[in-house]
């Protein structure tokens, strides 16, 4: 039985790692099109190509801003509505759960092209704008936020903020004091998931921006037609390399920050 559950977890391990490995080798081989999972040698010419690359360099910055905006917005509106489904009596709560969730059923193509009416019928001036985009972005991220808040509070103690308003804190006062720091570990994995998310969004954001101002996948996406160089794989590599170190020093934080204490362990140090 252990064979078996190594030897599946190693299947999908390779099945998951697969791709990423590819993109890797054919970003560094100095040969154009990959032929072996052994390259011939090893050059950086795709990725100062890359690096040079007017709408790579200008998507890379869009991108940042369209994430990091999406990404506040998303925290400052889910945080609030996953605190009020778990610890208020709100009316169809069930029903709104649903509501927050939906939007992961909706296909990323007819989201964009949604937001592509309402813009260009009632707000045309959002149309190619960093906030037009990211305001969109939050309707795929909110999900991802509500869920993660969602579980945080349930593993929270609702006992210490109702102790705290007893001693005369006020409501905002006992969740910024009490609950928030309860909550800050899912609160900080679902700002990075929402950063990443928003920052390698594809469908929905190529309806919503003009050609010449893109996002980073778009202007990868937009290249491909154009032309198949590895210099692709080679600004692929470097958001997969930069989507691992963040997660990495998300990983560092929030260890040296002692986040990953849960409370039966801090009891336990405590003690």
């Amino acid at each position: 039985m252990k064979f078996v559950r190594a030897a599946f977890l190693t299947l999908v391990t390779v099945f998951i790692l697969a791709p990423l490995v590819v993109v890797l080798l054919a970003s560094v081989s100095p040969d154009e099109v990959l032929t072996s999972l052994v390259p011939s040698g090893f050059t950086t010419q795709w990725i100062t190509q890359a690096l040079d690359y007017e709408p790579f360099r200008v998507g890379i910055v869009y991108s940042a801003e369209v994430a990091a905006l999406a990404t506040a917005i998303a925290l400052l509106l889910g945080t609030p509505a996953a605190y009020a489904l778990a610890r208020t009596k709100v009316p169809g709560a069930a029903f709104l759960r649903s509501v927050f969730v939906a939007p992961l059923s909706l296909p990323r193509v007819v989201a964009g092209f949604c937001f592509f009416a309402l813009y260009v019928s009632l707000f045309p001036t959002a149309y190619g704008t960093v906030g037009g985009v990211a305001f969109a972005h939050v309707l795929l991220l909110l999900p991802f936020v509500v869920a993660l808040i969602g579980a945080g509070l349930a593993g929270s103690d609702p006992a210490l903020e109702e102790a705290a308003r007893d001693l005369g804190a006020s409501p905002l006062q006992a969740f910024f004091k009490v609950t928030l720091p309860q909550i800050r570990m899912p609160l900080l994995i679902a700002g990075v998931f929402s950063f990443l998310t928003s920052f390698d969004e594809v469908d929905l954001s190529i309806f919503l921006m003009p050609a010449d101002t893109t996002t980073l996948p778009v202007a990868i996406f937009l290249r491909l037609q154009q032309d198949q160089d590895p210099t692709t794989s080679a600004v692929s590599s470097l958001m997969i390399v930069a989507s691992l170190a963040i997660a990495a020093l998300t990983g560092l934080a929030v260890r040296r920050a002692g986040l990953w204490r849960t409370s039966r362990s801090a009891e336990r140090n405590d003690a």
